[in-house]
């Protein structure tokens, strides 16, 4: 009789084991939060529609927020003309994010404001979610990990355990074509040596019920978010700027920071590159091994939007510990055009170690000849880490396995003219103009073939100009 019980009282114990383990897991990232002990003004009216309409490959994220701030002519987040920037751009939403089975990650109030710069014209537009003690008194941040184990760069390894904003990256044509440009660049990125790359969570999106399309969940990249990844106390300590901010939206937001970082790139202009007095002076200004890290995996990647346009530096005062020591250094961010033309890797490197235009500071570093050998030796060990054809085609297969669901989904739902559509003033595309997912698919073999070509291309060019 005793004997008969052993496989009952075994399974029971399997059964406990798995569900301790389960519930461990979910706890590394955040307690799932029970639909029935949400505040009654939290209840998301959408919520049994959407997980009714189709079964979930991802994460979905859900938006409530009043119909006015969404779609006023003047000022809506989604149809306005002219939605202000910043803080003034921004209106209170309730925000749901939901594991595919339906339980809840996050569940409270946020704000919401564009993301972007000349996207912000998209049909299909980015946005970034706010934490703030001023829309939930109780939830001044976000608690959530959405990206499976993010830890802070001061060599802790330490959890990131509350951040302050999100943002939520719209796939659309022809910014992120594949949907998947963005997440297989800060993925090699990644592999490549690069610790900061953005981590990257696919998601399906709904705003007021209504389907928006496939989009990646990242971390914000402001100084609160450097704050929280290099585990730095106070985020007042950091200097951060966009260059090109005022050339694309016509404001500068940080004209001091800026000042000061274009006469730190006058002087390398100008400067002896072969004095041991000026390289010690440049050191305590700039990571340089950060610098020239920061170019090889642009370079590497193929990126098609970077140069003379995204580039933002950032510093954090002295206080000797890491990253917090007054040097600059380079943010990988807006990786949607890498990869897309097969020209522009031999382009790219010309541009970037010949030419000193647009603030470019890799021809003055490469005047000396330890910068020089370093920077090869950063190639070469990027290509021997992540840019070779094993890895690469591993990581194309991973990132497409992560999207493809939700991707197939968007191409045949309501919301694909927003994908196809640059900007609000584009007319509404034909039936002929219509991509299908063979198309994609060949988008992606030719994104995946620029790639393979690319360390090809770069030995070519170092003989060039380097031999």
């Amino acid at each position: 009789m005793k004997r008969n019980l052993y496989p009952a009282i075994f399974i029971l114990f399997s059964v406990v084991l798995l569900s301790v383990c389960f519930h461990t897991r979910l706890k590394a990232a955040d307690d799932l939060i029970p639909s029935s002990d949400l505040d009654p003004s939290l209840q998301d009216p959408c919520r049994h529609e959407i997980f009714e309409s189709r079964q979930f490959s991802g994460l979905v994220v859900s938006i409530q927020a009043e119909e006015e701030d969404l779609y006023s002519e003047e000022t809506g987040i989604l149809k306005g003309q002219q939605v202000p920037q910043g803080r003034e751009g921004e209106c209170p939403v309730r925000l749901f994010v939901y594991r595919q089975d339906g339980n809840p990650l996050i569940a409270q109030k946020a704000g919401i404001r564009i993301s972007g710069a000349s996207s912000r014209s998209a049909v299909r537009r980015s946005f970034r979610l706010i934490a703030r003690s001023d829309y939930d008194e109780e939830h001044s941040c976000f608690t959530c990990d959405l990206w499976n184990g993010r830890q802070v760069l001061d060599g802790t390894g330490l959890p990131i355990h509350e951040y302050r904003s999100f943002i939520l990256h719209s796939v659309r044509y022809a910014m992120d074509s594949t949907g998947i440009h963005n997440s297989v660049g800060y993925a090699l990125a990644r592999k490549a040596g690069m610790e900061d790359a953005s981590p990257t969570t696919p998601a399906a999106v709904y705003v007021n019920g209504i389907y928006q399309g496939a989009y990646f969940i990242l971390p914000a990249k402001n100084d609160h978010a450097l704050a929280e990844l290099y585990h730095i106390e106070n985020p007042k300590d950091i200097e951060f700027v966009s260059v090109f901010e005022e050339e694309k939206t016509g404001i500068q937001t940080s004209p001091v920071v800026l000042e000061e970082y274009l006469s730190f790139v006058d002087y390398l202009h100008t400067c002896d590159m072969n004095d041991p007095a000026v390289i010690a002076r440049i050191e305590r200004q700039l990571d340089v091994e950060q610098c020239l890290e920061y170019y090889a995996v642009n370079l590497l990647l193929g990126n098609g939007d970077w140069l003379d346009n995204n580039l933002r530096v950032w510093r954090c005062k002295n206080n000797g510990l890491p990253y917090q020591d007054g040097k600059w250094r380079y943010f990988l961010f807006d990786l949607d055009w890498i990869g897309s033309f097969p020209d522009l890797v031999a382009d790219n490197f010309r541009q970037a170690t010949q030419s000193e235009d647009n603030y470019n500071i890799l021809p003055c570093l490469l005047r000396n000849p330890e910068y020089t050998q370093l920077f090869k030796e950063i190639i070469a060990r990027m290509e021997r880490d992540a840019f070779h054809m094993e890895m690469i085609e591993s990581v194309f297969a991973q990132e497409e396995a992560r999207m493809l669901d939700e991707i197939t989904y968007d191409f045949q739902s309501d919301a694909f003219p927003g994908y196809l559509m640059y900007s609000i003033n584009s007319s509404m595309p034909e039936a002929e103009d219509y991509l299908t997912l063979e198309d994609r698919q060949n988008m992606i073999e030719d994104f995946k073939s620029h790639l393979l070509s690319a360390p090809e291309v770069i030995h070519a060019c170092l003989e060039v100009y380097f031999p």
